[in-house]
């Protein structure tokens, strides 16, 4: 099964819990300007945005309008702000600064002056807080530093000289990452059957569940060039248990 296979199934799981309540259909930016010490070389480009109705995943443009600056970034930050019809503020995440992950995408970086390029965000509060949605505001914040060194582990006496696939090292925390993925599967499949039963009281875990199916799929991202045999074969079975519970 493909990752993003993977992440279409741990969503639909959530997805039953959103009570019918109609979120909105797409964003607009309230300004081109972008906020933050990235705001000078990059701005919003207008458009209508749409939302998903199955993921918290949002994607816009932006585009490059400034040429002079060092692209050796190792730390990033993008915070937003999702705002109603009448300017209210309904969800907010700053700008934090953290290490640029390589599983990550941020392509934009590299844009050069005049070209236009995407950014996708997973959006805290989704769908709940997000039914009169209107509008966003971009915050990019970014600096430079050297990327930390990773010393490898060392490789096993019995390893297989003829096997050319990933090896693990200090960096590959993805048996951890699959441990609270498979902790995650054990949580929503009750819960899932739960509310299909007609059990409301399923909602009060939707919110923390929500939230954690959210972290994986960020994590999860870039995962299918990067596990090794043993660990795709884990996902892959774990990934199965769920869909054959949710579908």
């Amino acid at each position: 099964m493909k990752i993003s296979q993977i992440l279409t199934v741990t969503l639909i799981a959530l997805a039953f819990t959103a009570c019918g309540k109609k979120m909105a259909e797409s964003l607009s930016p309230e300004t081109t300007k972008i906020d933050g010490n990235m705001g000078g070389y990059f701005e919003l480009v207008e458009g209508s945005y749409p939302l998903s109705e199955h993921s918290s995943e949002f994607t816009f443009d932006i585009k490059r309008v400034d040429e002079d600056y060092a692209d050796s970034y190792t730390k990033l930050g993008i915070g937003y702000e999702i705002l109603d019809g009448k300017g209210n503020v309904l969800v907010r995440k700053n700008a934090t600064l953290e290490d640029i992950n390589p599983l990550s995408s941020h392509e934009f970086l590299s844009l050069r002056e005049g070209e236009m390029g995407k950014v996708k965000i997973y959006l805290e509060g989704w769908p709940d807080k997000l039914s009169d949605a209107k509008t966003f505001r971009i915050s990019i914040n970014a600096r430079e530093g050297e990327p930390d060194v990773v010393e490898p582990v060392a490789v096993a006496e019995d390893y297989d000289d003829d096997y050319t696939g990933p090896v693990a090292d200090a960096s590959n925390n993805w048996d951890s990452i699959l441990d609270e993925y498979e902790r995650y599967c054990d949580k929503i499949i009750p819960l899932y059957k739960k509310a299909m039963a007609g059990d409301m009281s399923a909602m009060t875990d939707y919110a923390s569940a929500m939230e954690q199916a959210q972290r994986l799929s960020v994590k999860l991202q870039g995962a299918q060039s990067t596990l090794t045999p043993a660990q795709a074969q884990r996902l892959s079975r774990i990934s199965a248990k769920l869909a054959q519970s949710v579908m």
